[in-house]
């Protein structure tokens, strides 16, 4: 289908960042967003206003690393607001960073009122579901995930050197592929130049389709794909482990994105793998670590199950910041204003 064509007016943003990741938040400017449901509006927007993601994730109004969120009409009874999170490739299926902000936006502008004491529930509808978060009054955010689980475990790749990768396949809203940095010749203190972290994570990502790994999530089949690659300093399974207390997480998403804060579905992610493993029991506080330096707090709340298989609901906290507004538009005769992207 052909995409709409954008209208005269601007496009409004809220910009905000978590741990150093970029939001963006669409807040005026775009045309109606159809669909009975959330899934069904995240395939409207793919098919019919992909051009407004290629605009206002793109150069020269954004980057490669750029992430916005559109806010919807809820189809659950139960959710404040919709979500719709997109990136340099589509349209993600849960993001924690973005939570964390948006629950700190939407309670600033109003949209739930702030309770008179303590925490302030604000109920956000992901395309993986209803997520439920609190906002506290030092403007510190956590959500609960919705169930997390391990999807493959002990998968083995190839390396040049005759060595092998262990990857995991884990679910935290969306599928990440869980890579020990030590096992592909990473520093585990997270410090590795951008090119190393995108060249190994297309090569944990080739080896996984050439290898016929499936991907499904029970709920959903628009759920059912590898959405990322995450680089931990986290304990193989089989490797009895005390409890960490530090995690470093570097995640590849999207067309090679490189998170700048721990991720929020990524570190649920690793929480789930952990806890599968024995290394992380309920209730124990853990502080992930991302590219930039920032710090999210994490841990199992309850056991859970998704599907048949176990799976865990994961608490994460961390705190968002504001950094501007915008007003972008586009001119008829720019022969780049549909945005381009430049690695």
């Amino acid at each position: 289908m052909e995409p709409v064509a954008l209208p005269g007016q601007p496009v409004k943003t809220v910009e905000m960042h978590t741990g150093g990741e970029p939001l963006r938040i669409v807040v005026s400017g775009l045309p109606p967003i159809a669909g009975a449901t959330l899934l069904d509006k995240r395939r409207f927007c793919r098919e019919q206003l992909d051009r407004y993601r290629r605009v206002l994730m793109g150069e020269p109004r954004g980057h490669r690393d750029m992430y916005g969120a559109y806010l919807v009409t809820p189809d659950s009874p139960h959710a404040h607001m919709g979500a719709l999170f997109l990136h340099n490739e589509g349209y993600s299926t849960m993001c924690g960073h973005g939570v964390l902000a948006l629950a700190r936006y939407l309670v600033d502008e109003e949209v739930v009122p702030r309770a008179a004491e303590g925490e302030t529930a604000v109920n956000i509808q992901c395309p993986c579901g209803l997520v439920r978060a609190w906002l506290a009054p030092d403007n510190t955010a956590r959500f609960l995930s919705v169930p997390a689980f391990v999807l493959h475990s002990d998968l083995r790749m190839p390396l040049p050197n005759g060595g092998e990768c262990r990857i995991d396949i884990c679910y935290g809203g969306a599928f990440y592929a869980m890579v020990r940095a030590a096992d592909v010749g990473l520093a585990e203190d997270g410090v590795a130049s951008a090119v190393e972290y995108l060249r190994i994570a297309t090569q944990v990502r080739n080896h996984i389709s050439t290898a016929g790994i499936r991907i499904r999530h029970p709920d959903s089949a628009d759920l059912g794909y590898l959405y990322g690659v995450v680089f931990g300093n986290f304990a193989p399974l089989s490797q009895p482990s005390p409890p960490p207390s530090g995690i470093r997480l570097v995640t590849v998403f999207a067309d090679g994105q490189l998170d700048r804060s721990p991720c929020g579905s990524a570190t649920t992610a690793c929480c789930a793998l952990l806890h599968a493993s024995g290394h992380l029991p309920a209730e124990h506080s853990c502080t992930f670590t991302g590219l930039a330096g920032s710090e999210f707090t994490a841990r199992v709340k309850t056991e859970s199950e998704c599907g048949g298989r176990p799976a865990a609901v994961v608490e994460v906290a961390g705190k968002a910041y504001y950094t501007g507004r915008g007003e972008f538009t586009v001119e008829p005769d720019d022969p780049l204003g549909d945005g381009f992207l430049i690695r």
